[in-house]
């Protein structure tokens, strides 16, 4: 399901970007910007992470003053009470002891990479370098971003040492298993407008008439033997439902209207690639519990604060009030019902589906990527550090290239 491989994505981005690291050979007396333990990490890496630094400081600025800052501004900036050539150094210097922090790692475990892992994190490499020029304007040469996606793989493996299945800090199989059932639930559901073609809302008597043939829709499903039999009455009423809104189209388009059909934010939340009817679990949706509180309305963007509200409560409801097995209807919003059902997720739980390698890598990283992150910085904290002053003063954020070339293509 795409859910969770949106979470491997994401999970793989965070993991990347925290141990990343370059070499490149710049000035003599200034090749090495810190020792850490004997790890040595060289003045190119201090150079990258500079780069991606200073890239979050642009973003932040940009989101307490709603608008891109110049090179100019940031550097007269003050970023959590800091200059912000202290903020990005400190944030630069932070990574590097990430990355130290991996090597070591790897190092007391033993944990190595073999030759299809190098061949995938060059591939890597070779991705990432080419989707920004100011590495490269910076001295920093395509040899160092091996070393940078090496790293990615190199912490994973790491991961999955402390925090795999029955690993030092991790959880049993069934433990994970359960966890994935607390915060999972795998439902189906189709949405019915309560408004008409013109996009306006229905009057009192096509209300009624919409209501009543949602509810019998919900009696039709849940007069069906068992659970799948249910799910695949729902997809008859979805398509019932569709050749009746074609028909009510077909009768309006004649009287020279223009029709046009809009989505819920759920629906774009959530929809898939709609498959045949052969498939058993056909535009079934996989819900991950949402804990973050909606915009609370202080928000001056109350059309986003709605949207968000609405879904947290579609959410709430699919894990706290929504029963297994039976269909029923819900008012998502002022414009639209739903005929849902919520199935026994466990049914799917198996090698080739809801529990294959991929599923189980995933979920382990959305229960422990966090306390992973913390072990990893607690364990740099650790480390002996030699810093090399002249190289920090020579890479000054500001005397590199910062920004990117006005006729770049990137």
């Amino acid at each position: 399901m795409k859910i969770v491989k949106k979470l491997t994505a994401a999970v793989a981005a965070v993991c990347l970007a925290a141990t990343t690291s370059c070499s490149a050979t710049i000035g003599n007396g200034t090749q090495n910007a810190l020792d850490v333990d004997g790890v040595q990490i060289n003045s190119g890496m201090l150079v990258y992470q500079t780069i991606t630094a200073y890239d979050n400081a642009v973003k932040m600025l940009s989101d307490q003053n709603s608008e891109t800052p110049t090179l100019k501004d940031v550097k007269n900036s003050k970023i959590d009470e800091k200059d912000a050539v202290d903020w990005i150094q400190d944030k630069a210097t932070e990574e590097l002891m990430n990355y130290a922090a991996v090597m070591k790692k790897a190092e007391e475990n033993n944990i190595t990479l073999d030759d299809s892992e190098k061949e995938e994190a060059k591939s890597i490499a070779n991705y990432i370098y080419s989707m920004d020029p100011r590495p490269e304007m910076n001295g920093v040469s395509i040899e160092t971003f091996y070393k940078i996606s090496e790293a990615s793989y190199l912490q994973d493996k790491i991961f999955k040492h402390y925090f795999g299945i029955d690993s030092e800090m991790g959880c049993t199989e069934d433990e994970l298993k359960d966890f994935f059932k607390e915060n999972f639930a795998r439902i189906k559901y189709f949405p019915i407008s309560l408004t008409n073609s013109d996009g306006e809302a229905m009057t009192d008597d096509e209300l009624r008439d919409i209501k009543k043939k949602a509810d019998e829709y919900v009696r039709k499903i849940n007069k069906k033997s068992g659970e799948m039999n249910r799910l695949w009455e729902l997809s008859e009423a979805e398509t019932e439902y569709q050749d009746y809104i074609k028909s009510l189209n077909t009768t309006t388009a004649a009287e020279g209207e223009t029709v046009e059909t809009t989505t819920t934010a759920a629906e774009e939340e959530t929809t898939e690639a709609q498959t045949t009817t052969t498939d058993p679990y056909a535009n079934e949706r996989l819900f991950q519990k949402q804990t973050t509180a909606a915009n609370d309305g202080t928000s001056e963007d109350t059309e986003t604060s709605s949207s968000e509200k609405n879904y947290q409560s579609f959410n709430d409801y699919i894990f706290n009030d929504l029963k297994q097995g039976e269909a029923e209807v819900y008012q998502y919003d002022k414009d639209n019902l739903y005929v849902i059902m919520k199935a026994d997720i466990e049914e799917r739980m198996t090698e080739d589906d809801y529990w294959s390698e991929d599923y189980i890598n995933d979920l382990l990283q959305l229960r422990f990527h966090e306390k992973f992150q913390d072990y990893m910085k607690e364990f740099a904290s650790t480390l002996n550090v030699k810093k090399n002053n002249a190289a920090y003063r020579r890479f000054d954020p500001f005397k590199l290239e910062l920004e990117k070339p006005s006729n770049s293509q990137y």
